[in-house]
């Protein structure tokens, strides 16, 4: 009898740990897909904070206060010089600078684009055919537009017409890109 009870008892010791095994299974895939909707989540929300973020600066800019950079007269380096006549640097009135226009040499090229900063960390970045005719006027016209959290690409929309053959492409080239050339051009606004 004893050996039956003995028997009996790791029968269902062993099917309760089998069961326990194959809800633990279930709760990882089950928080890997929590862990995707919250991704999808935090990023719609790092989209909506970076949208609100440049509405502020947009709407601040006429206290903004700006600062001509000619490219050829700076330390910048020449791959910068060649591809940009200049950048406009807005600061606020703490001196911080909160946004990078790049105009492109005239006759070259009609791409401009702009670098938003909050407290000095990339956050948006606009891409427009636009040139210099534009200055501070791009407002609804086609272009590209990328969030960023630090160096993370979130979101990065082309209403610009162009067709791009691969768009996985152009966004890792411009997540790996982008975020190094606001530094640099940071560096180039703090050192002049």
């Amino acid at each position: 009898m004893k050996v039956i009870l003995s028997l009996l008892s790791g029968l269902i010791l062993l099917c309760s740990c089998n069961n326990s095994a194959e809800k633990t299974k279930e709760t990882k895939i089950d928080n890997t897909i929590d862990k995707s909707q919250l991704d999808t989540a935090n990023d719609a929300g790092l989209v909506e904070e970076s949208e609100k973020l440049k509405a502020s600066i947009e709407a601040m800019a006429p206290s903004l206060q700006k600062q001509e950079i000619l490219l050829k007269d700076s330390k910048a380096n020449a791959s910068i010089k060649q591809k940009w006549m200049k950048m406009d640097v807005y600061r606020d009135s703490s001196g911080m600078i909160r946004r990078i226009k790049l105009y492109p040499h005239t006759g070259v090229s009609e791409r401009s684009e702009e670098f938003y900063y909050d407290k000095e960390e990339l956050f948006f970045v606009y891409i427009g055919d636009h040139g210099v005719a534009t200055e501070n006027n791009d407002e609804g016209k086609p272009g590209k537009e990328f969030h960023f959290s630090g160096s993370r690409l979130v979101k990065y929309d082309d209403n610009s017409g162009d067709s791009e053959l691969n768009k996985e492409e152009e966004r890792k080239m411009y997540e790996a890109s982008l975020p190094v050339e606001a530094k640099e051009y940071m560096e180039i606004a703090k050192n002049k």
